[in-house]
């Protein structure tokens, strides 16, 4: 398996962004994010971000797949080490080098988990799951819905609380984008099912716990994914 193809569609408002450049009284507080073209898109970081919390979470359920690619990575690591060794003593690196070298290994040894598959710190060129932007599936003029919610703020010259409506432009339910996940160099994991180990990772968005952007608590970021298994 070399990548997952996503196919996502939103069950709820999708609101993934900031603030406008400009404030204009009545206007929009809060947008999310959109293309070069001004169609909604997903930003790879928001996925990336839910998926590794998932991981984790799979983690520390003691979820076996995750056990073994934790060790997986280790072992990894343990050969890593031994090969730039070997370099180091062709190449005459001298010993502080080396002693760095060694620490950042080790303290990576520690950590290792199934989170690797979102990248090690300190570490190019490992294998790792790739995450792309996910784009609207079909551009539609109405992609969007205006929403309205209290904001509870502080007036701290009244010592009072008061509600403050802001204004949202969020990506409506109904709306499809499409992605994928590559799945880079995993194979000198030497493990099997990985692939299958992140398809559940991801199909545990279907569960509606886990859910993308912000303002999970009011109901957004409901989504329903598809996968189909993407060779090159």
């Amino acid at each position: 398996m070399n990548r997952l193809s996503l196919h996502i569609e939103t069950l709820s408002n999708l609101f993934i962004g900031g603030s406008p450049t400009t404030f204009e009284i009545g206007g929009i507080d809060q947008f999310t994010i959109v293309d070069l073209n001004g169609y909604p898109m997903i930003p790879a970081s928001s996925l990336k971000g839910v998926m590794r919390r998932i991981v984790r979470d799979m983690a520390e359920e003691k979820d076996g797949m995750a056990i073994a690619i934790g060790k997986a990575y280790f072992e990894y690591l343990v050969l890593l080490q031994e090969k730039n060794r070997k370099q180091s003593i062709e190449l005459k690196i001298e010993n502080e080098r080396i002693d760095k070298m060694n620490y950042r290994f080790q303290e990576a040894k520690k950590s290792a988990s199934a989170e690797y598959l979102f990248g090690i710190p300190g570490f190019n060129q490992v294998p790792k799951l790739i995450f792309n932007d996910l784009k609207i599936k079909k551009p539609i003029d109405d992609w969007y819905s205006m929403d309205s919610k209290n904001c509870i703020e502080l007036n701290k010259e009244e010592d009072n609380v008061y509600a403050n409506p802001r204004i949202y432009k969020t990506v409506r339910p109904g709306i499809l984008f499409e992605g994928d996940i590559i799945f880079h160099d995993l194979k000198k994991l030497g493990i099997e099912g990985i692939g299958e180990f992140v398809t559940r990772a991801v199909l545990k968005f279907n569960e509606g716990i886990y859910r993308l952007g912000n303002s999970g608590s009011r109901g957004y970021g409901r989504i329903q994914v598809e996968i189909e298994e993407g060779r090159d």
